[in-house]
């Protein structure tokens, strides 16, 4: 059976739930910075963004794996502070409160290939 509930009743009943954590626009952009630089030089190839009440995620594949690569996750911390974690698999890479800082981590290495 369907009910039908106003919307001003529904915005100012007192519900208990938490909003999604989502990545706001300059941290998009930072990521979509480093996956693009990666994506262009042919190690990776598809993403994924997931968010809930939880945790946002930035899931990065490096080719059709059903296995991200590399996950960059934003939580907030029981202080109530927003921190960002790198994965690769299940090995915790790098943890900032500054998506920047966390992002280095992905950055490539530069190698010597001819003296």
């Amino acid at each position: 059976m369907v009910k039908v509930v106003s919307l001003s009743d529904y915005k100012s009943a007192d519900r208990h739930f938490k909003p999604d954590i989502c990545f706001n626009k300059q941290e998009l952009d930072q990521l979509l910075t480093v996956y693009s630089r990666r994506v262009t030089s042919g190690e990776w190839k598809d993403y994924a963004i997931r968010h809930d009440p939880a945790i946002a995620a930035f899931l990065i594949y490096r080719n059709n794996s059903q296995q991200p690569a590399f996950t960059i996750i934003k939580h907030h911390t029981n202080g109530g502070k927003t921190e960002f974690v790198v994965y690769h698999g299940r090995e915790r890479l790098k943890r900032s409160d500054a998506l920047k800082d966390t992002l280095t981590v992905l950055n490539r290495k530069l190698k010597l290939v001819r003296r």
